[in-house]
């Protein structure tokens, strides 16, 4: 494949077309009132009809414009530069404003004379839960250069306002530089633990090529949803504009016992009474939470989502004869969906007889790449299982897809908290020692030598609520666990397991020594928000190799895991406070707690209509250094103004809170600073 990186700044006075060919240079195309190079861009587009153009939301924006001045650059010809570029600028507020209000663009993809690769549309980051701006993504990529360049969309360009060391095309550029290292992650062509070998774009090329679907542009759960919907179309003979629900199946106004599975049974009079309660409840549109406690303290919620007990701060570490097991149930909600025989109720039984094909084929796949490892196999089956995950039983709630029907949804995550009660209850009554549960699974605190009798109440239940090839129970063996929520913590794993001792039970892989969740990550997901990054690190410094936060901290030299973000999004501005003087700082910002520096705070914009308040950037009592420039040779210097006791007592605080179980101390904070700019 080759592709070229682009940006398209579009100010009505001074349009700007920018390209990048890795290897080659950056290529720039400006149409303003010191010059007209139209008949340059598309000579240079045509020179490059046959490559890809890898963008930042380039499907709604980018590849918009570039079409529209494609096949109307010939009735420009006449006028001067300023009208064009103004013609242009005119376009591409109307192609935000249909964006805005989720209505079609001018042209579809398959309109597109260029092709495109749209990089958030690929990551699912215009998805409400995971929307990622290009500024957040150079925050989490840790871009030298984070640069934000606000400008009049009529205002009249200098020479050094374009060509300058902070002007239009240095700023373009900056934009491509990163759109060029996200697509880089894109490739798996990154040191990043999680996206390292993971090709998306030779996923969906596999895909169109054994499937048929267009999905070169579809994220991972699109992809997953068309997949089903091609697949059950040809099943059931239906027509496409006849799938999606003329009714929503909503669950309010029923009982909870109504979505009850029958697989499952308990033993004792408190847990019976506890699920009659639950089941003679009606389902409102509103937050439901049911709370149970067991005798060896584990407290569990129920809720429309899933199960969860509420740990609080500690630090569990087995004895020489004890065993601590993770247990997940593996493809819990396929599984469900299978032997529940769900389906939504617009789509018939047909559905659920697609999603059982699905599953049998993506087996194969699995199986197939266990033996040939051929790449293609394991691309269908990683995608057979997000078709099956997101792309099936994530789209049960969806609004606005075809599968939603979010009866059924709760029928299933309803089914599968009951079956995980129904486990732990059964555990408990043998005085094994349930000591958290989650949505997919429970963690057991037992005497090793009674493994055996374990695993026999553990198969008994796998095969007593139905799960074959698919939800059987994989253990991990932790070697102490560090925690301050049931989605927060660190554990130390195991390592190989003897095999002959736990066969044919499932180990889960090893693939790392230590499992983080939540506070406890260090590497996150690109979408989530990596702010002070050392105190996860110095966590796993301290629980796994024993070095004191002071000490690692103190020595520590990446100045990035000491930065923050901030983000002032529509609502807010940033403004930044020293000296007795006020002054107006960047729509995103990252910064660090520092010696010498500044406060910031997030202002109400006047023209906002909200009810919201001016707040400060935390931690709001501290001096901050705004470092949107990072380059390597401000590294010394930055290091040097970090204020790290206030990160040493951070993480000492949580340090405290695990290992007495107590809630942390916290950082006495003087008044009258405060008062500096409350």
């Amino acid at each position: 494949m080759e592709y070229i990186i682009y940006d398209l700044e579009t100010p009505k006075k001074c349009f700007l077309a920018s390209f990048y060919i890795p290897g080659d240079k950056f290529y720039d195309f400006l149409i303003n009132k010191y010059q007209n190079d139209l008949l340059e861009l598309i000579h240079f587009l045509e020179k490059n009809k046959d490559k890809y153009f890898v963008g930042y939301n380039c499907l709604k924006f980018d590849g918009q414009i570039i079409q529209f001045i494609w096949e109307n650059y010939q009735n420009w010809l006449d006028l001067d530069p300023v009208q064009i570029s103004t013609i242009i600028s005119d376009f591409g507020s109307s192609e935000i404003e249909k964006s805005n209000y989720n209505m079609f663009n001018t042209y579809r993809e398959s309109d597109f004379t260029f092709k495109q690769l749209d990089l958030p549309a690929i990551w699912h980051f215009f998805n409400e839960n995971k929307r990622v701006s290009l500024k957040q993504l150079e925050y989490e990529m840790r871009a030298e250069n984070i640069e934000n360049l606000e400008f009049e969309m009529d205002q009249d360009f200098t020479k050094k306002q374009i060509h300058g060391s902070d002007g239009l095309i240095q700023y373009c550029h900056n934009d491509i530089r990163y759109t060029y290292e996200h697509f880089k992650y894109t490739l798996g062509r990154v040191d990043h633990k999680l996206y390292k070998g993971k090709d998306k774009i030779n996923d969906r090329l596999i895909i169109m090529k054994e499937v048929g679907i267009p999905c070169i542009n579809y994220d991972d759960v699109k992809i997953g949803a068309e997949w089903n919907k091609k697949d059950y179309i040809q099943l059931s003979g239906r027509d496409e504009k006849e799938l999606k629900p003329k009714k929503i199946n909503y669950p309010f106004g029923k009982k909870y016992k109504t979505f009850f599975p029958d697989t499952v049974s308990f033993q004792t009079k408190e847990i019976n009474d506890f699920v009659k309660r639950l089941g003679e409840t009606y389902v409102l549109n509103e937050k439901q939470e049911f709370y149970f406690k067991f005798s060896n303290g584990l407290e569990i919620c129920i809720a429309k989502g899933g199960i969860h007990s509420n740990e609080k701060f500690r630090l569990i570490k087995p004895d020489s004869h004890e065993i601590y097991l993770q247990c997940d149930i593996g493809s819990q909600y396929p599984n469900a969906m299978r032997k529940y025989g769900v389906f939504p109720k617009h789509l018939g039984k047909e559905w659920n007889s697609m999603l059982i094909d699905k599953i049998s084929r993506r087996l194969n796949f699995k199986k197939l790449y266990k033996e040939t490892k051929d790449a293609k196999y394991n691309s269908l089956q990683e995608m057979g299982k997000l078709s099956l995950n997101g792309g099936a039983y994530g789209r049960l709630n969806t609004k606005g897809d075809w599968q939603e029907d979010p009866c059924a949804m709760l029928q299933v995550t309803l089914g599968c908290q009951l079956e995980i009660l129904m486990i732990i209850e059964a555990l408990i009554l043998k005085d094994f020692n349930v000591v958290s549960a989650n949505t997919d699974g429970f963690d057991v605190l037992f005497d090793r030598n009674r493994l055996k009798e374990f695993f026999e109440i553990c198969t008994f239940y796998e095969n007593k609520i139905g799960n074959s090839e698919l939800g059987n129970i994989e253990y991990t063996e932790f070697e102490w666990i560090a925690q301050t929520s049931v989605n927060d913590y660190i554990a130390k794993k195991k390592g190989e397991w003897e095999k002959e001792v736990f066969k044919p039970h499932i180990c889960k892989e090893k693939d790392d020594d230590l499992k983080q969740k939540g506070d406890f990550e260090y590497q996150k997901e690109l979408h989530k928000n990596s702010s002070f990054s050392i105190l996860p690190l110095a966590y796993q410094m301290y629980f796994n190799e024993g070095i004191d936060p002071e000490q690692f901290i103190n020595s520590h030299n990446n100045i990035f895991d000491f930065c923050a973000r901030s983000n002032s999004g529509s609502t807010y501005y940033h403004e930044g406070y020293q000296n007795n003087e006020s002054f107006k700082l960047p729509k995103l910002i990252r910064y660090y707690i520092s010696k010498e520096g500044i406060f910031i705070k997030k202002i109400v914009k006047e023209e906002v209509d909200t009810n919201a308040n001016d707040t400060n950037v935390f931690p709001k009592e501290e001096l901050k250094t705004v470092c949107n420039r990072l380059p390597e040779s401000d590294y010394e210097l930055h290091l040097s103004n970090v204020k790290r006791n206030w990160y040493i007592d951070k993480v000492k605080e949580i340090i405290y809170g695990i290992e007495t179980g107590k809630k942390p101390k916290k950082i006495k904070v003087d008044k009258n600073q405060l008062n500096l700019f409350s």
